[in-house]
């Protein structure tokens, strides 16, 4: 084999390696189809990821390091993603793009 060809079969290999990883990492997200959720949820959803640590967590390279972090980050981001505050900011955020919506409304008069 030629060099070339190690190399390629080498980045192959870890290519492949890094994908149940990569998945893993964002494992706490819902699958998301189109039209599923609202601009609002979205919002909501990413402020309490970041709340959570799960974007700290997320972050790092070092999956087997954060084993205890990670499971921390997730069972705050379950925690608040079941609470009230979650409902909250979905209402806030859209509100919001309401309030928005209606002032674009007035502005493209």
């Amino acid at each position: 084999m030629t060099a070339k060809t190690l190399i390629a079969t080498a980045l192959i290999a870890l290519s492949a390696a890094a994908v149940p990883a990569f998945a893993q990492s964002y494992s706490h997200l819902d699958p998301i189809t189109q039209g599923q959720k609202t601009r609002a949820e979205v919002l909501a959803d990413l402020e309490i990821y970041r709340a959570s640590g799960l974007a700290a967590v997320d972050r790092t390279e070092d999956f087997a390091l954060n084993a205890g972090q990670r499971a921390k980050a997730q069972a705050r981001y379950a925690e608040l993603k079941a609470s009230p505050t979650y409902a909250a900011l979905v209402q806030r955020y859209a509100a919001k793009e309401a309030k928005g919506a209606a002032t674009e409304g007035v502005a493209a008069r």
